[in-house]
């Protein structure tokens, strides 16, 4: 192995010889040629007082044309500028007048469809309407019908009650002036407090209903003649009705209503009907209306009288009977046994008969008993309703309840329960 030294000195002898840096102090470097001023020095001082002036004149004129043109581009900028604004605020004039044209065509939709909906509304308002003007022109047509009958109730009960003579008083109704016992007040007071249809104001009107112009009926018990000239002028004069009244007082006064009203197609007859014909007594009570040919309680029996009876198939006539009115005081059963042969002839009769409980219980009969004998005549019972007329079907059961009622008795699908339910 070798020493390192001599290994330095081995490496230092092959390298190349590196040439000393120059010492800036002490060696100053060796000129390369004049320096580019000094080579044309001269003929810068003698140019120099001529192009001074030009180069200035020129970076004068070039900075100004230079200026110039940036002033009138700094102009067309700030003009664009404007004008840009300008377009900015036309665009947000233009955007807030489409905005408001938005709203308006918003508010201009909605009112539209108010508008429509009004329209529609005052469509149907006006169907209302004309429905509702066709309905008042119906009313005030009808009007007539509503008053005209209140106006005649007025007028007809407005007039006074006049003593006819010494015996009867007449009473204005609604068909022609009655007649009633002057000696009876509570009666006339009864008949001038009732309205112009009566006391029976709901048989009036079925008896109207029932009875055509030109038809023969008869009253059995017609009493002073209350339905019987409800009767009389249902039938016209083309028509007949016989009105049966034995009691002496009531009678009277029938002959005198029929009188007074000119009823000269209405027969009198003073004559009782039942179940065969003869003489028998009858029962006179204090209660107009209540006599009968069966004995009456103690506290109504005033008198007897004898009085002749008929059959109805004896004395009605030949030809045709379309109703008959029955008001007997419990005789009802009697007055049907004497009128089969009517009742055989006749298949359009109606007849309508009061019930009265009380008045069967006197004589020894049954509700039941009653309707039964009418069912076997052929005839359907209806109650008739006094204060409007109305009649429903009823039995034996269902009237049993009533105090007293007047019961339509008429054949099933024929002319007369049509007419009776205003078919």
């Amino acid at each position: 192995m070798r020493p390192a030294r001599l290994d330095l000195a081995i490496s230092s002898a092959m390298r190349p010889a590196a040439t000393p840096a120059p010492d800036p102090v002490s060696e100053p470097p060796a000129p390369q040629g004049p320096p580019p001023r000094r080579r044309f020095a001269l003929a810068r001082r003698l140019l120099a007082p001529v192009v001074a002036p030009v180069a200035g004149y020129a970076r004068r004129y070039l900075q100004a044309s230079v200026e110039h043109e940036l002033r009138q581009a700094q102009g067309q900028i700030q003009a664009l500028s404007a004008d840009l604004a300008h377009t900015q605020g036309l665009l947000h004039l233009a955007l807030q007048q489409q905005q408001s044209a938005a709203v308006v065509l918003q508010a201009m939709a909605a009112q539209l469809n108010r508008i429509e909906g009004h329209s529609a509304r005052a469509e149907d308002h006006g169907i209302r309407i004309e429905g509702l003007s066709r309905k008042l022109d119906g009313d005030i047509a009808g009007l007539p019908g509503v008053f005209g009958p209140r106006f005649d109730e007025l007028e007809i009960k407005q007039r006074p009650l006049i003593a006819y003579d010494d015996e009867s008083m007449a009473i204005r109704m609604r068909d022609g002036y009655v007649l009633a016992p002057r000696n009876l007040p509570t009666f006339v007071t009864m008949l001038a407090n009732a309205t112009s249809r009566g006391l029976e104001p709901g048989t009036g009107d079925v008896l109207r209903r029932l009875i055509q112009p030109g038809m023969a009926v008869a009253d059995v018990g017609a009493n002073i003649g209350l339905l019987t000239l409800v009767m009389a002028w249902a039938t016209g004069p083309s028509g007949r009705v016989i009105a049966f009244e034995p009691e002496a007082v009531p009678r009277a006064n029938l002959e005198k209503m029929k009188h007074l009203n000119g009823l000269s197609w209405v027969e009198v007859r003073d004559q009782a009907v039942g179940e065969k014909p003869g003489r028998l007594t009858f029962h006179v009570s204090d209660i107009i209306g209540h006599s009968s040919l069966y004995a009456l309680p103690e506290t109504e029996e005033a008198r007897t009288v004898e009085v002749e009876v008929v059959r109805l198939d004896d004395v009605a006539p030949a030809k045709r009977l379309d109703v008959v009115k029955i008001d007997v005081e419990g005789a009802e059963l009697d007055v049907l046994a004497g009128m089969k042969g009517v009742i055989a002839k006749n298949p359009d009769l109606a007849i309508l008969a009061e019930f009265g409980p009380e008045h069967l219980a006197r004589v020894g009969q049954t509700p039941t008993q009653w309707f039964k004998a009418f069912g076997d005549a052929g005839f359907t019972p209806y109650m008739i309703d006094e204060t409007h007329g109305d009649c429903v079907k009823t039995n034996a059961k269902a009237a049993a309840k009533v105090v007293s009622a007047n019961i339509a008795f008429v054949r099933s699908g024929g002319d007369a329960e049509k007419r009776l339910l205003g078919r």
